[in-house]
């Protein structure tokens, strides 16, 4: 039997099988989808083309329903167990009309997005996908939100666009950690911030759970906070979504981070563009650490404030630096190593264990 039917060479075998998983490791890596949960947003289409708009909006790049629908496995609705294509405007009362079936009472919308809207090098938490401009300030602060304590870090940046985290420091060593990113402008008293879409990130959960999709926020999710405190552009408090809790917003007060920031070792929890560089005062002399501090230009009307979001724009667009659809940061944290060395380990172990098990295969038949 062994001579009609023989085995395969160990080498080819061997060769298709790492083939195999470099492409399923590839094609994980890529992969990135987007949702839109109907009863979070309290929204449902009614034509096909709304959907592409919602996603259109949320990235700042114009996509088409046909578009969506080209991509890997198109447009679906479902609710983690069954699931609806959706091709035409028919297809969304059968997908709404879908009875939950598990306790979270989720009903998705979900596609892949187009590689122009979301690179395929995108890392959660490191790359900003709106952001193409230069750090402005950050601020951070820790307050009690419902019964638990909540890190805030915000970031604002001179192209018009903002990045906002909320960690919850003690759920274990990685802590878990909720993006938004959207655009800012100044305001008489403070900042305004309108939310565009937000994703949930824990470093163990997903490696093992290797589903991630960015997520819709409602229509109009905006909020402002204000300036506070004796000295002036340092403090800011008001309202920001809130991440827990039953309540869908939470009251925050933090503070402006110094502009140079000296890194050393007790420091956590840092990203490589949290250090936004001082101009270079006039005759070319370096600043001293204690002046060395982002000048704040002054508005049209004479008052010191914050520089508004469409000049910030205006000033990325005309930089030479490249217009991609993401900015990616090098973050330099040590509790968020890179994965790539998990799925080597796995395809050397699986490489093993075909020969283990070809191995104990030619001693049976022997």
């Amino acid at each position: 039997f062994r001579s009609l039917c023989p085995a395969p060479p160990q080498s080819s075998g061997l060769f298709l099988l790492s083939l195999s998983i470099v492409v399923g490791v590839v094609a994980l890596v890529v992969a990135m989808d987007f949702e839109i949960d109907i009863k979070k947003v309290d929204w449902i289409p009614k034509h096909v083309e709304e959907i592409a708009e919602v996603a259109s909006k949320a990235f700042e790049c114009p996509m088409t329903f046909e578009e969506l629908e080209g991509i890997a496995y198109g447009v679906i609705g479902t609710d983690h167990i069954e699931k609806v294509q959706i091709h035409e405007d028919s297809d969304i009362p059968k997908f709404v009309a879908i009875k939950c079936k598990t306790r979270f009472e989720e009903k998705v919308i979900k596609f892949r997005l187009p590689e122009r809207a979301v690179t395929a090098n995108f890392t959660p938490k490191k790359t900003k996908v709106l952001v193409k401009g230069k750090l402005f300030a950050k601020f951070f602060g820790e307050c009690e939100v419902s019964t638990r304590q909540v890190e805030f870090t915000i970031k604002l940046y001179d192209c018009g666009h903002f990045y906002l985290k909320q960690a919850l420091p003690g759920s274990g060593a990685s802590p878990y950690w909720v993006i938004y990113e959207g655009t800012w402008e100044t305001t008489d008293r403070g900042i305004a911030l309108e939310y565009l879409f937000r994703y949930s990130w824990q470093v163990a959960k997903t490696r093992l759970m290797p589903e991630f999709a960015l997520e819709a926020v409602p229509k109009n999710h905006r909020s402002r906070l204000a300036w506070c405190g004796e000295v002036p552009e340092q403090q800011l408090n008001g309202s920001v979504p809130a991440i827990v809790g039953e309540e869908a917003f939470c009251w925050i007060e933090v503070c402006r981070e110094p502009d140079v920031v000296e890194k050393g070792k007790a420091r956590f929890n840092e990203e490589s563009d949290d250090i936004v560089k001082p101009a270079q005062p006039e005759g070319g002399h370096e600043e001293t650490p204690g002046t060395a501090r982002r000048r704040i230009p002054a508005s049209s009307g004479g008052t010191s404030g914050a520089p508004t979001a469409s000049a910030g724009r205006e000033q990325a667009s005309g930089s030479s630096r490249p217009s991609a659809a993401t900015a990616v940061d090098a973050d330099t944290e040590k509790d968020d190593e890179p994965i790539w060395p998990l799925y080597i380990g796995v395809a050397v172990f699986l490489m093993l264990l075909v020969l283990f098990l070809r191995s104990t295969w030619d001693d049976k038949q022997q």
